[in-house]
């Protein structure tokens, strides 16, 4: 899965075959809406929240489908302010899309059927009530997202990676930072939290250098809590400012 930032609203992720196939899914059943594709679309938009700071809570999304052969796809993602601004022309898949799905009786839309599917389950999926310290669903999914979008945490094979990237960048960061280490493989572990969108947006040149450094994983309140009560603390706060001045 790619994902480029076309401008602040809009957004293209390039979809292969070997993307689909990862999900046993076929290109079809993006128009069907079925919970595989709105599961591929909710991570699509946390990738792109996350790569991007592209925001579309709250958002009405146009959504254009552009098939690339047989098993390619891409698809141009738009923010729109004005619910009046969507455009009809997107109502349907090219023919070369919808030649394989599944049949049905005279269906809607096809690409009206996705695009009502996953405006309605972009936020991601909800547990019980209660489930997560008495809060309400909704306010796990929200605290969840947040996570998801002001927090990265990147890989180190070696301190001397580490301390090489602190030295170039931490003048430029402003969130808070830690470093952790793995002792069952060796590996660190950068964890980084920003305040919130708008430092996030100002940070997207530092975060792209850091991978030059370390690897970017993918973050989540799980792999955020191992590292916090299963690795060693190399420095648990400011760590970027202390590591630069080694």
């Amino acid at each position: 899965m790619k994902i480029e930032k076309i401008s602040n609203s809009q957004i293209r992720c390039i979809l292969t075959g070997e993307d689909l196939a990862s999900r046993q899914l076929r290109l079809s059943e993006l128009a069907y809406g079925s919970e595989k594709a709105r599961a591929l679309f909710r991570d699509m938009m946390e990738q792109a929240a996350i790569q991007c700071g592209f925001d579309a809570e709250n958002y009405p999304l146009m959504i254009e489908a552009i098939p690339l052969g047989s098993d390619s796809i891409v698809l141009i993602v738009t923010k729109v302010d004005n619910p009046d601004e969507l455009d009809t022309r997107f109502s349907n898949f090219a023919p070369s899309v919808q030649k394989d799905a599944l049949p049905a009786q005279e269906p809607p839309s096809p690409l009206a059927q996705l695009l009502s599917s996953l405006r309605e389950n972009s936020g991601g999926a909800q547990g019980p009530a209660g489930a997560s310290g008495g809060r309400t669903p909704d306010e796990a999914m929200k605290e969840r997202r947040e996570m998801l979008l002001t927090s990265r945490v990147y890989s180190f094979e070696t301190m001397a990676d580490v301390i090489r990237a602190a030295r170039v960048l931490s003048a430029a960061y402003t969130g808070s930072s830690s470093l952790y280490r793995d002792e069952k493989t060796g590996t660190l572990y950068l964890l980084l939290k920003m305040s919130g969108l708008e430092e996030v947006g100002a940070m997207q040149s530092t975060l792209a250098a850091l991978s030059e450094y370390g690897h970017l994983e993918k973050v989540s309140p799980a792999r955020q809590q191992y590292l916090i009560t299963h690795c060693t603390p190399v420095c648990s706060s400011n760590a970027l400012e202390t590591l630069s001045q080694l």
